[in-house]
């Protein structure tokens, strides 16, 4: 009755998608598998560390004083009842901030390895951005940080004596805050880049090399943030509508809260992601800046117009011809003349010299919280004669050229601060979403999989019974009466 040469339909459907889009979806798939993990413990670390200071200032109350009618002591008397305080140690830095701020006196005790006298234990190939509480900075492109400010950059660091593996510092920083008005000791903070109580200390080592060694763990994690930047783009290819109607677009900027949970999960994944790409876009490559030099130098590269970044790994060096003794007096006059010509500074920090060679330091904060429209001096020990030196943070951000500036913006840019506290609360949404997409992610890619599915049991066969003719039911009928 039919033909039995009918063809049978086909159920397959033929993909829509372009190679390029199909090639796309392939490395957002797997490379987000393989990367997934790191991405959510760096990106939940800085959603916690964004706050840092913040939090810091709800929870530490010897960090201020009661705001006094009259003026600072000077960073000579400080240091002295500091120094009686610490016994044996030398002051490395004094740090003052807002009338109602304490002062911090700063030391730095060397790590010295076993057996080697005056020799640290070589860890990581360049000084990161850690933090340097009231600590010495060094003058060369790496940040240096202290309770009332950070520099931050990147390259390697110097090799030498007295710093680790590619010059980054091993030892301890202790902060000794004092009331600025009296002199009084409120409290002695001390803090270690390797072993420390600390707890942001703790969150910091995570975010930049998930707790391992940061010789292995720094690596990792700047590789899975390189793939994260590869993710971004793909993701916004794969989102992009093929057509811009409305009913699309809905579903590419709006999430259906009242849909499944296998919807809604997609519409976290795609319509967050997209909201928030531009975002994590510019924290993912800042933070490439600590994880890798060659990036730091194509993006300074980029951000010039082709000049190259100019890495000078030397400090300035004090006039060491006519050596006196220092006396911390020096650093009063410093301070002075600072605070004359920047009356509205947030905050100064003085660093004082521990060799003959060693300079002066002066930074100046000109807001609170934000550190790339830094001020930094270096003046000679001897004469207070100012020494320059070229790099991306010496000297006055005002007369920096642009791309100094903006990698001076570079620290402030990946914590969002370089917009204030609105920075900040968008850096801790879009690093929020970054820890969810790995996961929602996962989800979509397990929900396709065959063995997350029950198969559906086989339809048992019909069974098609045959019609008897009406006169054998007949036939049937009046035997049944005769019997």
């Amino acid at each position: 009755m039919f033909s039995s040469s009918k063809p049978k339909p086909n159920n397959k459907k033929k993909s829509k998608k372009s190679l390029f889009k199909r090639i796309m979806a392939w490395l957002h798939l797997w490379l987000g598998l393989a990367s997934g993990i790191i991405v959510v413990i760096v990106s939940l670390t800085g959603c916690i560390y964004v706050f840092e200071h913040e939090i810091k200032d709800l929870i530490e109350d010897w960090r201020f004083v009661k705001p006094q009618e009259k003026a600072f002591l000077l960073p000579s008397q400080l240091v002295t009842i500091a120094d009686k305080k610490m016994k044996d140690k030398k002051a490395t830095s004094v740090t003052f901030g807002a009338k109602d701020e304490a002062a911090i006196v700063g030391y730095f005790v060397e790590k010295k390895e076993e057996g080697e006298k005056g020799e640290h234990k070589r860890g990581d190939k360049r000084k990161d951005f850690a933090k340097n509480e009231g600590g010495k900075m060094k003058a060369d492109l790496k940040p240096v940080n202290n309770e009332k400010g950070k520099e931050r950059g990147n390259g390697k660091g110097e090799k030498g004596k007295g710093k680790g593996k590619g010059g980054r510092r091993s030892g301890t920083f202790i902060s000794v805050y004092m009331n600025p008005y009296t002199g009084e000791i409120l409290n002695v903070k001390t803090f270690s880049r390797g072993e420390s109580p600390d707890f942001f200390r703790w969150i910091l080592n995570g975010h930049r090399a998930l707790w391992l060694p940061y010789d292995i763990g720094r690596p990792i994690v700047g590789v899975a943030v390189l793939i994260f930047v590869v993710l971004l783009i793909s993701g916004i290819v794969l989102w992009w509508p093929t057509k811009w109607i409305k009913s699309i677009i809905d579903k590419s900027f709006k999430i259906k809260w009242d849909a499944s949970f296998k919807r809604v999960n997609y519409d976290l994944h795609n319509v967050l992601g997209f909201y928030s790409c531009i975002f994590l876009f510019f924290i993912a490559v800042t933070g490439l800046v600590w994880s890798f030099g060659w990036w730091s130098k194509s993006l300074y590269w980029v951000t010039s117009v082709g000049t190259p970044l100019v890495e000078n790994r030397e400090s300035p060096k004090s006039d060491t011809t006519h050596v006196k003794e220092f006396k911390i007096t020096t650093a009063d006059k410093v301070l002075l003349n600072i605070k004359k010509e920047n009356p509205q500074a947030a905050g100064i920090m003085i660093s004082i010299p521990g060799k003959p060679a060693d300079p002066i330091g002066a930074f100046v904060y000109k807001q609170k919280n934000t550190f790339y429209n830094m001020d930094r001096y270096s003046f000679d020990q001897q004469s207070l004669k100012e020494i320059s030196i070229k790099t991306p943070f010496s000297g006055k951000y005002i007369e920096a050229n642009i791309p100094d500036k903006i990698r001076r913006m570079n620290y402030d840019i990946h914590v969002g601060s370089v917009l204030g506290l609105t920075g900040k609360i968008i850096a801790f949404l879009a690093s929020l979403i970054s820890a969810s997409l790995p996961i929602t992610g996962f989800i979509i890619w397990w929900g396709k999989q065959k063995f997350g599915k029950k198969k559906a049991p086989a339809a048992k066969p019909k069974v098609v019974s045959k019609a008897i003719p009406v006169s054998k039911l007949k036939n049937n009928a009046e035997q049944e009466v005769t019997a």
